[in-house]
């Protein structure tokens, strides 16, 4: 489904926001469109800042969330989640760790040619919110 560009940041946002709900957590809007950050999320231990973008797919089951780092000073943003319409879900990565793009996997490790492939294929379990948040809580110094 093709969205308009202003209805299509609005439905990831609410895609993102619905995403961490069925996880367990908070999701607070900030008033305004001054803030670098579009969700806030309550982990129980923080307020952290979300900033939302639609991943595009770049492949068959893969696709990308490409950021533009001067964009966000450090300190302005926590997490950067990819709404990805096609699968029904969102990818997490915590902005300490993001450089422009990320790519993400959904082809079925089964379907990998080899285990290479697997290894490095970025699957979307290593991008959920709670692995997101446990590398947050464990710093950028422990990856």
């Amino acid at each position: 489904m093709e969205l308009e560009r202003g209805w299509r940041g609005d439905a990831s946002e609410a895609l993102v926001a619905a995403n961490i709900l069925r996880n367990g957590y908070g999701v607070a809007y900030p008033h305004g469109h001054e803030q670098k950050y579009d969700l806030i999320i309550d982990v129980g231990w923080d307020l952290l800042r979300i900033q939302v973008k639609t991943a595009s797919d770049y492949d068959e089951y893969r696709y990308e969330l490409e950021i533009s780092p001067e964009r966000y000073p450090d300190g302005t943003v926590d997490i950067f989640a990819g709404a990805i319409h096609e699968e029904g879900t969102a990818i997490y990565v915590p902005a300490h760790e993001l450089e422009k793009t990320q790519r993400v996997n959904f082809n079925p490790p089964e379907e990998m040619p080899s285990d290479w492939h697997r290894e490095q294929a970025n699957l979307p379990g290593e991008f959920s919110i709670d692995e997101a948040l446990r590398k947050i809580r464990e710093g950028p110094d422990s990856q």
